[in-house]
């Protein structure tokens, strides 16, 4: 489901920051895996994963870092009802814009949260600077992987995110974002890129609940 099959190492990148939020001894499902890199990592930190992925070849090899790996499209299958307000984490990765209906699957998945659980989500900023420059010069051209995905369905901006969060009776407790691989001066740019995350955000990174006021 996602095109990015190496973990990126990057202090501020959404794979590190993920890690960071999912912490050790957790319980976690890893929406879109791939080929496991994001589901390596946590198992080291000692969390039970499930992962599910769309590609055959790419869940094979996921599969050595979840303790259950199922092959398919999230948008049509239907998790056991012992995964019921079973799991501390469930994270979507670069998945969302890759749907038909991201608001449905949200909804549905929140069912498989603990109380007091969270979903992860990163997104792509489609309002981000580059972006609007390469409009501004007439180009809006696909690519194999970023901001402009020719696999992607959705595109967000800051209002759209997260308007897709509240439409899905989910309570955003973290906003943060990615300013896209810098080696230098990673933290600077990221402080800068907090203060205007609409045009400056490369992708947002959000921390949700389930919004108990709504069910």
């Amino acid at each position: 489901m996602s095109k990015y099959n190496t973990f990126n190492k990057n202090t501020f990148s959404v794979h590190t920051r993920i890690v960071q939020f999912v912490g050790e001894q957790k319980k976690v499902l890893d929406i879109g895996c791939g080929d496991g890199h994001l589901s390596e990592k946590m198992s080291l930190n000692g969390c039970e994963v499930t992962g599910i992925e769309l590609d055959e070849k790419s869940s094979q090899k996921a599969q050595k870092y979840c303790k259950e790996l199922i092959t398919g499209d999230v948008e049509s299958i239907e998790l056991k009802d012992k995964y019921i307000n079973y799991f501390d984490f469930i994270i979507f990765a670069d998945v969302l814009e890759h749907l038909k209906y991201p608001s449905q699957v949200l909804n549905q998945f929140s069912n498989f949260l603990k109380e007091d659980g969270h979903i992860i989500i990163s997104l792509p900023n489609v309002a981000n600077w580059r972006i609007r420059f390469n409009l501004l010069t007439g180009n809006f051209d696909y690519q194999s992987y970023g901001i402009l995905d020719e696999g992607h369905l959705r595109f967000f901006t800051e209002k759209s995110a997260k308007k897709l969060l509240s439409e899905s009776g989910l309570k955003i407790s973290n906003f943060d974002i990615t300013v896209g691989d810098l080696d230098r001066f990673a933290n600077l740019f990221h402080k800068i890129g907090v203060l205007w995350p609409s045009f400056l955000a490369f992708q947002f990174l959000i921390i949700a609940e389930r919004n108990n006021s709504t069910i």
